[in-house]
């Protein structure tokens, strides 16, 4: 195996049964990215094109997976809320930096799939499905690595962020530092988001190699890319490994559970060891706060006024029963009495790259809904308990 650079992003490797893999690193929201793209194609007629694409988003790409499809009520339904919030997060981010360069997020990608259909080359879609990627990610991130992430997300900066910058990125020494700034701040976002994926791109390169082939993936992928091809042990990589869902942890089943048992055991004093009028005190109050801060996060999303009486009425119950969020709730009842309609899907990213769009928009604003009434039943839970306990004991 001989690995030559030909030119600042442009690195060939001459295997010995005679393949040759030409791997472009790019910056997903560069215009010179896509120059090389094309160029590279143009010159080399590979009989495969792999990008760092997988299925779902291919789909995407080709218009073939509709809007429509998407099944909002099973995303409140199964509690995934925040989740696709999440990912509507990061695609307004991405779509943030795209709006300064004038190149959509991508662009690359498209232009490689688009070219591969001309050609009639074989299409590798090499990535591991997003959703996978998200949900390894958000699972074996610590809390305090989630709001911090999330957190710069929502308040990052990005005024500074020009087409000259996002070029710098692509150079590997500037690249390889803030890899190695966002390992030392988020190491489980590192592993999950680049580390897996080096060696699941890799694997899937080589496994359908072609006499000539192109891979198309983003920058900080290449260097590790190359250290697996060359360690000639990739056929040894078990991509289903690296395609499961990692199994909540123990501590995060029981904490949910902890305040619902200790007001439940409260309540069991109170009936047998208290006084009644003390006990029916203590539920009040239990009601009124958890209900109130619960209506006051649906208020804060400008909830309907069903939704804002139903996170009322839910959360004193819901507080006490894990299994059930109020945010699924009023999420639910939100939809139901303010339907999206497609074109609020379709313009989620773009409307959430300012503040005012997550209102604005009727499917960000239930997924607003259901995340701060869940947070304010949360504070009413905080704030109730030790007022129980003062009362009942």
């Amino acid at each position: 195996m001989i690995v030559s650079e030909i030119k600042q992003n442009l690195t060939k490797i001459d295997f010995q049964d005679g393949k040759v893999l030409y791997l472009i690193g790019t910056a997903h929201v560069s215009g010179e990215s896509v120059q090389l793209v094309e160029e590279c194609i143009n010159e080399f007629s590979p009989d495969t094109i792999a990008v760092e694409l997988d299925r779902n988003r291919l789909d995407v790409i080709r218009n073939r997976k509709k809007y429509e499809e998407t099944d909002i009520i099973e995303i409140f339904k199964k509690g995934k809320a925040l989740f696709f919030a999440s990912q509507i997060l990061l695609s307004s981010y991405q779509k943030k930096i795209a709006e300064k360069t004038g190149v959509a997020p991508g662009a690359e990608f498209r232009r490689a799939v688009e070219m591969a259909e001309e050609r009639n080359a074989q299409l590798v879609t090499a990535d591991r499905d997003i959703s996978i990627t998200l949900k390894r990610t958000m699972r074996s991130m610590t809390f305090r690595e989630k709001a911090k992430f999330f957190g710069g997300l929502f308040m990052g900066d990005d005024k500074d962020i020009d087409k000259e910058s996002i070029e710098e990125l692509k150079k590997g020494d500037l690249l390889m530092s803030l890899i190695g700034e966002m390992g030392d701040e988020f190491p489980s976002v590192k592993r999950s988001i680049l580390d897996e994926r080096d060696a699941y791109l890799a694997v899937n390169i080589i496994k359908d190699l072609g006499n000539v082939t192109v891979a198309v993936v983003g920058a900080a992928h290449v260097p590790g890319i190359l250290k697996h091809i060359q360690s000639e042990k990739t056929e040894n990589i078990d991509l289903s490994e690296m395609e499961n869902i990692p199994p909540a942890s123990k501590s995060s089943k029981i904490i949910p559970w902890i305040f619902p048992v200790l007001i439940g055991l409260l309540f069991v004093w109170g009936f047998f060891y208290g006084d009644t009028h003390d006990t029916a005190e203590a539920a009040i109050s239990w009601i009124l706060i958890t209900g109130s801060l619960s209506a006051a996060g649906c208020m804060l999303a400008f909830g309907h006024p069903a939704t804002i009486l139903s996170g009322f009425l839910a959360a004193p119950v819901t507080t006490l029963n894990p299994a059930i969020g109020v945010g699924m709730v009023t999420g639910l009842v939100q939809l139901y009495f303010v339907r999206p309609v497609v074109k609020d899907l379709e313009n989620a990213t773009a409307d959430t790259t300012n503040w005012k769009g997550w209102w604005k928009n009727r499917l960000t604003r239930a997924l607003l809904v259901s995340l701060f009434s869940s947070i304010g039943a949360s504070i009413g839970t905080f704030v109730a308990f030790p007022m129980m306990m003062k009362i009942l004991l």
